[in-house]
C-alpha cells in the first residue's frame, strides 16, 4: 500500500479523533454525558461509513470474467462481440454502432463505467476519484459516500455550533479580562468552520446529482446526448436528455439510497442489491433508462445497431460469444 494510498486515510482517521477528543473534553457548556454520547455516536457512524466506502469499493468490470476481451483486433475488426446481455440494455455505443471498449484493461466497458487513470483501471458507474479516500466513488460505494458526506456534516455543524457557543459564552461574561482563550477550543472552531462550509457545499452538490440520478461525468456528457441525439433523428430534443432520470426525485433517491428509512440511515446493502445478488441486476452492469421520449429514442436506436452489428458478424463470431457468456 503506497504513501498516496495511507495518507488521506490516517489523515481523516486523526483529524476525527482529535476533533473528537477536544470536543468531549473542552465544551462545558453542555452536560458531559450528552456532549459524550452525541459525539461518540457521530464519530463513530461517521468513520465507519468513511472505511465502508474503502473496503467495498466502487466496483469494476475486471470483476466479471466474461466481460473480458479476447482478441484487441477482433474487436476492431467487428468479429468479436460482448456478452448479448450486456449489449441488449445498454446506451452509450460509439459512433459507429459498436460497443464500448477500454483499451487499457482490455475489457467490454458498460453504460456509465470509465476508466480512472488514477487507480488505473475501469470503474462502474464512476462518479469522480475522490483524493480523501485514495479510490474512486462508483456503483458498489455511493450509497455509504453519501451517509459518509450527510452524517460528517452534520457532525461538523454540531462541532460548530457547540464550540461557537463556548466561545461566545465566554467573551459575553468578560472573559477575556482575566484569562487567556483556550486554545484548543479556538481551534476546533477554525477546524470546524472551514470543514462545515466545505462538507455543505460539497454534500449540496453530490446530493443534488444523485436526486437527479446523473454523475459528475455524466453532467458534462449532456451535450454529447443532444448532438448523438440530433445526429439520429435530425433535430435537437426539446430539453436536455438525462437518460437515466427515473422521473423524480424520490425514486432517483431510493434508486442508490433504498427504499426505506431503515437503508438511508444505516451502512448497509439495499434490499434491491441483496434481492438481486444472484442475477446480473443491480451490479452496475447497466441501469433503468428514461421514459422520456428522447431517452428512449436513443436506447432504441442502440439496440437497432447493436442487432445489425450481430447480423452483420459472422456466425463462429457470435457462437463463441454466446458460448463465453
Amino acid at each position: 500500500m503506497s504513501f498516496t494510498s495511507i495518507f488521506p486515510k490516517a489523515f481523516t482517521t486523526i483529524l476525527f479523533i482529535w476533533t473528537y477528543y477536544i470536543t468531549i473534553t473542552q465544551i462545558t457548556i453542555c452536560p458531559h454525558k450528552f456532549v459524550f454520547i452525541t459525539a461518540s455516536v457521530l464519530v463513530l457512524i461517521s468513520m465507519y461509513t468513511y472505511f465502508r466506502v474503502v473496503v467495498v469499493g466502487p466496483g469494476s468490470p475486471l470483476d466479471f470474467p466474461d466481460l473480458a476481451i479476447r482478441n484487441m483486433e477482433d474487436v476492431e475488426n467487428g468479429t468479436e462481440l460482448p456478452p448479448e446481455y450486456l449489449t441488449k440494455k445498454s446506451l452509450t455505443i460509439k459512433h459507429d454502432g459498436r460497443f464500448r471498449v477500454c483499451q487499457t484493461c482490455k475489457f467490454w466497458k458498460p453504460d456509465r463505467c470509465h476508466h480512472c487513470s488514477t487507480c488505473e483501471r475501469c470503474i462502474l458507474k464512476m462518479d469522480h476519484h475522490c483524493p480523501w479516500f485514495a479510490d474512486c466513488i462508483g456503483f458498489l460505494n455511493q450509497k455509504f459516500f453519501i451517509q459518509f458526506l450527510l452524517y460528517t456534516t452534520v457532525y461538523s455543524v454540531w462541532v460548530f455550533i457547540l464550540t461557537s457557543t463556548e466561545l461566545y459564552v465566554w467573551f459575553h461574561a468578560g472573559g477575556f479580562e482575566y484569562e487567556f482563550i483556550n486554545i484548543r477550543i479556538l481551534q476546533l472552531w477554525i477546524v470546524a468552520l472551514v470543514i462545515t462550509i466545505s462538507m455543505l457545499v460539497f454534500s449540496w452538490f453530490t446530493v443534488r446529482q444523485l436526486v437527479m440520478n446523473q454523475t459528475t461525468n455524466e453532467m458534462y456528457g449532456v451535450r454529447r446526448y443532444r448532438r448523438e441525439f440530433q445526429i439520429r433523428h435530425g433535430m435537437p430534443p426539446s430539453s436536455d436528455i438525462n437518460v437515466f432520470d427515473l422521473g423524480s426525485s424520490a425514486a432517483n433517491w431510493r434508486d442508490v439510497m433504498g427504499d426505506t428509512w431503515v437503508e438511508w440511515l444505516l451502512p448497509i446493502k439495499t434490499s434491491k442489491y441483496k434481492r438481486s445478488r444472484n442475477t446480473r441486476d443491480e451490479k452496475g452492469l447497466y441501469f433503468d433508462v428514461s421514459q422520456s421520449p428522447p431517452s428512449q429514442g436513443l436506447l432504441q436506436d442502440a439496440d437497432l445497431q447493436d442487432r445489425l452489428v450481430r447480423r452483420l458478424t459472422p456466425r463462429s463470431s457470435l457462437d463463441t460469444d454466446f458460448h463465453h457468456v
